[in-house]
């Protein structure tokens, strides 16, 4: 907890993108005994029916995220809200629907995710590329982020004579974050988040390495995705995406119209020097890893 209480500003509502805080032993009597009453819900509308020893909170207290097994809980769904400030407070929440929602969160008696499962969403690549690819990763600085992994080797080697103040590692699935949370470094801070509302602040991160293929989205989500990603890093922050070289990749042509914008903005007015961060887009495909026709980073996009 001493780190997330280090980085109060970090961490924002998935929702507001206001700053979030850690709740006191007051707040959490005070938030435990609303609980108990019947006062307050997940944002689909599932009642809360778990005591909570850890929270992080919106500074007008609207919103509040659990942190359980020292996992922050920062997906929307998670959410912790006023019965007027779910989903859909108009419309009644069937058992069904409540008693699914338990479940997929493992929260309640009787629904923990006892053999969490390695989901692979995203093939684990050689620890030769990875190598690779982490050479264009900054050294050092405050926040180095892994994200979406079953392979964890390949975390270590990313992290390897590197030197970040934080280590985080997010997952958009529970299961697999359980699934590698006693793998990783006991100092490494776990989030459960959305792909299109990143929890970070602006201009916040300055390392990130996701193995999720942002091209499994709809064009929608990966829209919204690139656009999550490149509000978080620092302006002279790196990012590496993998994506699968056999769908379409909608996400590219947003940086490349980014990239256009900046030339066009440096001829109008080369005064105005724009410093952006690097966006590194890499091929996967999935049955031979990486075509060797393609070449290193031949199809990779930066700006």
């Amino acid at each position: 907890m001493k780190e997330l209480k280090d980085m109060e500003g970090l961490l924002v509502c998935p929702f507001t993108k206001k700053s979030l805080r850690l709740m006191t032993e007051k707040e959490l009597v005070s938030l435990n005994a609303q609980i108990k009453h019947g006062d307050l819900f997940f944002y689909p509308g599932a009642p809360v029916n778990i005591e909570l020893t850890a929270a992080l909170v919106t500074s007008n207290q609207t919103y509040i995220y659990p942190i359980i097994n020292n996992i922050s809980y920062l997906q929307r769904n998670t959410a912790i809200v006023s019965k007027n400030r779910t989903a859909n407070h108009l419309r009644r929440v069937s058992p069904k629907e409540i008693a699914q929602f338990y479940k997929t969160y493992g929260i309640g008696e009787g629904n923990f995710i006892e053999k969490p499962s390695k989901e692979l969403n995203s093939n684990p690549i050689s620890q030769e590329k990875i190598t690779q690819l982490a050479r264009l990763l900054p050294k050092g600085g405050e926040y180095f982020m892994s994200v979406v992994t079953h392979d964890v080797d390949s975390i270590h080697n990313l992290t390897y004579g590197r030197s970040f103040k934080y280590y985080f590692h997010m997952d958009f699935s529970l299961s697999r974050l359980l699934a590698v949370k006693d793998e990783l470094p006991r100092e490494t801070i776990l989030v459960l988040g959305d792909v299109d509302h990143l929890p970070f602040d602006d201009s916040s991160v300055e390392a990130l390495f996701s193995f999720d293929y942002i091209n499994n989205y709809e064009k929608d989500v990966q829209e919204l995705a690139y656009e999550e990603l490149k509000r978080c890093l620092k302006p002279d922050g790196v990012s590496i995406m993998l994506y699968d070289n056999s769908k379409p990749m909608h996400a590219s042509s947003q940086l490349k119209s980014d990239q256009r914008s900046k030339k066009a903005l440096a001829m109008i007015a080369p005064w105005k020097k724009v410093k952006l961060p690097n966006i590194f887009f890499y091929p996967i495909n999935k049955e031979t890893e990486a075509p060797e026709s393609t070449g290193f980073f031949s199809q990779s996009i930066a700006w």
